[in-house]
């Protein structure tokens, strides 16, 4: 999987994805689990400018297979 630029396409409505934010916002971890709403709407003020936290994202890979 590869990361998505956000100006490139944003995910569906209800999918949860990965979100990058190039920004040490969470410390060390530039990655969380977020939506298009958390991608599009999650702002920060860096050098007095509004800018979106998050710049990419990637689908979430599928959930392991659970054996019977």
């Amino acid at each position: 999987m590869k990361w998505i630029d956000a100006k490139d396409g944003l995910p569906n409505d209800s999918e949860s994805v990965l979100l990058f934010t190039p920004y040490p916002i969470f410390g060390d971890d530039h990655t969380c689990v977020g939506n298009k709403e958390g991608l599009t709407k999650c702002t920060c003020v860096i050098n007095k400018e509004q800018v979106p936290i998050f710049t990419h994202w990637m689908p979430l890979p599928p959930k392991p297979e659970q054996d019977s």
